[in-house]
């Protein structure tokens, strides 16, 4: 499966604007049937170490944030605390189960980081087309 995402245009702080790759995806509890998020526009981050998404998210599934495993991780403007929690992950070419951490700071819907969402797929970010090409890994 071979997916060619457009880049999105957003507006930054100073007045001009940014482009980012992000993927729809939904998040659900791990077990089967399980209710899922609503359609969540997730960057796809080369940057972010483990696929993160905001304590909101997570709260509407029913998820107690704070009981989760505390990992300390390195954001942009400093040190963080994320809750990791066991989640499937609905992406592109079927649901996967994940270990995701959920934060209240988080200053975007969700991240999908290496841990999580590339072993799953060969990222290419194509920066003169605007895009992101995604091959999903199937292992076996």
């Amino acid at each position: 499966m071979s997916l060619k995402v457009p880049y999105k245009k957003y507006p930054n702080s100073d007045g001009g604007f940014f482009y980012t790759a992000t993927l729809p995806v939904n998040i659900g509890l791990p077990e089967k049937n399980a209710p899922r998020s609503k359609r969540i526009e997730a960057i796809i981050d080369s940057g972010a170490s483990v696929c993160q998404f905001h304590a909101a998210v997570g709260r509407s599934l029913g998820i107690e944030i704070e009981k989760g495993d505390k990992l300390e991780i390195l954001a942009a403007d400093g040190r963080a605390a994320i809750y990791v929690h066991e989640i499937a992950l609905h992406i592109p070419g079927g649901p996967v189960l994940i270990k995701a951490g959920f934060s209240d700071n988080l200053p975007v819907i969700g991240l999908l980081g290496m841990s999580g969402f590339f072993e799953h797929f060969m990222v290419k970010f194509d920066c003169t087309a605007l895009r992101c090409e995604l091959d999903r890994i199937f292992k076996v």
